[in-house]
């Protein structure tokens, strides 16, 4: 068989017909492949009106005079007669405030691991075993050493000793 026969045959055009169908395939894959996937619809926007556009924020002038007149700086300015509370803070009625009653330290621990602890009693309440951080009545360990204890409540600080037998 010679070369210009060999198109003539069932099977060469077997084959061509197979090579033109995949050729089609090919181009067919490669348009979808470039073309770039439709974008999503972009959100609807609300357009203001010229009306509102003009009118501008709504909040009252700012009183500028009044400020230069109360000078933050000025030498005759005191402090206000109660201090600035946050909201849901409870007001002070000017008295301070009583120390809550310290407990007594009983004993305490000193690890190598850090993982000190105490003993401390309360009043006449059973004695606790506690670590820092942990809270007794109104106070919270901040710190355990050798015989002593520092306890913190609100503003106030206590550094307590172990207490004597029979004291």
């Amino acid at each position: 068989m010679s070369v210009s026969e060999f198109p003539r045959t069932g099977a060469a055009r077997l084959a061509l017909a197979a090579c033109g169908a995949a050729f089609v395939l090919l181009a067919w894959t490669l348009v979808r492949a470039l073309r770039p996937a439709p974008l999503p619809a972009p959100p609807a926007v609300a357009v203001a009106g010229i009306e509102t556009m003009g009118r501008g924020a709504v909040r009252p002038p700012a009183n500028i005079q009044a400020a230069i007149e109360n000078d933050l700086f000025a030498s005759d300015r005191s402090a206000p007669p109660s201090p600035y509370r946050m909201p849901g803070e409870k007001e002070s009625n000017g008295e301070p405030a009583a120390e809550p009653m310290k407990p007594s330290v009983l004993g305490t621990a000193v690890a190598t691991d850090g993982r000190n602890f105490a003993t401390l009693q309360l009043g006449d309440a059973s004695p606790m075993l506690v670590h820092v951080g942990d809270k007794i009545g109104e106070w919270v360990v901040k710190g355990i050493a050798r015989g002593k204890v520092v306890l913190v409540s609100g503003g106030s600080r206590a550094e307590l000793t172990v207490s004597k037998p029979g004291t």
